[in-house]
């Protein structure tokens, strides 16, 4: 019965174009997926709400009050998923065997139908804490979704979370740590000239081969550093490179973009060290050439320490070793307002890619590990 479930409400889930308009021009934008689940928390009788944080791109929250308000579990998904160039019928879920493919049934359509599917249990068994059922849009790109979560949900809960429990795949397993990151544009301005001629510009393209040799000599640095843990090391590597207006053109203008993974505890001082040596390395470069750097982005990492609550699953999951993630996820977001944050999901695999499956069972395991966490509140 609940295997049914979870494959129906995953198949509805996936059945609904939500990909994320920032990230591809197929996106449509997470309004209708988020009001699937509305109607679904409204039919159980729960206090739920529709936000939206932009155009068609809204939150789902919904809560249920357990035997102790005092004690709050928050359980999270995105609703956003990337796109869907080279797949075929990616919103349509196909079953083979185990596996349950579709565009974003791994990341992370499933976490969502496992809570989908854990409302309807608590909605008929005593309930010994409180639940947040909590969905976002635009996990995927610049996290609006969560940071209006954070801003307008959380301070109306009758107290912080205990935990929460994002989840993203996991394979299972408990995600304790992920690596953030930070996003910097270099730009490079000189002068325009005829090809023929030049004497009479300044070119912007060549000095970025001083950039690039830099990055790419902190990165090889890097890799020598000691490793994290459980999240090995830091990396960075150039994303964009852009320059120039025609074959027969002096380059005036050339950007480049480069992204910096970070770990857990990294001093803020050697990554800003990182960025003058690359702004240096061009600026001492042959050339009249000007130069500028921009942070665009950034996004945390996040840590979180073995506390009881995150115990007590691990007790139930029998104990498996707590993993570190390598991508980045909304719960650092949560971290940062203070509440003990850690991923959680089913085993799959295909993430962004156009062989995207998750595991039927593995959702399974997923699902009943959950409920029995809330229910060992009862003791």
């Amino acid at each position: 019965m609940i295997e049914s479930k979870l494959v129906d409400y995953l198949s509805d889930l996936v059945a609904i174009n939500s990909v994320n308009p920032n990230l591809s021009s197929q996106g449509q934008g997470e309004q209708e997926i988020a009001e699937y689940i509305y109607s679904h928390f409204q039919r159980l009788g729960f206090n739920t709400n529709l936000f939206e944080v932009a155009k068609n791109r809204c939150n789902t929250t919904s809560f249920l009050p357990g035997d102790n308000l005092t004690k709050v579990l928050l359980m999270n998904g995105h609703i956003d998923t990337v796109g869907t160039e080279g797949m075929d019928s990616p919103f349509v879920l196909r079953k083979d065997g185990d596996r349950l493919y579709g565009r974003g049934a791994y990341d992370m359509l499933a976490g969502c139908a496992i809570q989908m599917c854990l409302a309807d249990f608590f909605a008929e068994n005593q309930t010994p804490i409180s639940l947040a059922f909590t969905f976002v849009c635009d996990e995927e790109d610049k996290s609006m979704g969560m940071e209006h979560l954070v801003d307008h949900f959380l301070p109306t809960l009758p107290a912080k979370p205990l935990l929460g429990i994002f989840m993203e795949p996991t394979e299972d397993q408990i995600g304790i740590c992920h690596k953030g990151y930070d996003w910097y544009q270099l730009k490079i301005s000189g002068v325009a000239a005829h090809g023929s001629r030049p004497e009479e510009g300044v070119n912007a393209i060549f000095p970025l081969q001083f950039a690039l040799a830099k990055l790419d000599e902190i990165n090889n640095r890097l890799s020598r550093e000691e490793p994290h843990p459980l999240l090995g090391n830091a990396t960075l590597h150039p994303g964009i490179i852009n320059g120039g207006s025609g074959y027969s053109v002096i380059a005036a203008d050339a950007v480049l973009t480069w992204e910096r993974r970070t770990l857990p505890n990294e001093d803020p001082k050697k990554i800003k060290e990182e960025v003058n040596q690359v702004i240096a390395a061009v600026s001492d470069a042959p050339g009249n050439h000007k130069v500028s750097v921009t942070q665009l982005f950034n996004r945390p990492p996040n840590q979180t320490k073995e506390n009881e609550h995150i115990k007590r699953l691990s007790n139930i999951i029998n104990e498996k070793p707590y993993e570190g993630m390598s991508y980045w996820a909304d719960s650092a977001l949560a971290a940062k307002a203070d509440i003990p944050s850690i991923l959680f999901g089913p085993s799959g695999h295909g993430a962004h890619a156009i062989d995207e499956w998750v595991s039927k069972s593995s959702m399974m395991y997923c699902y009943k590990s959950l409920k029995d966490l809330i229910l060992s509140y009862l003791d």
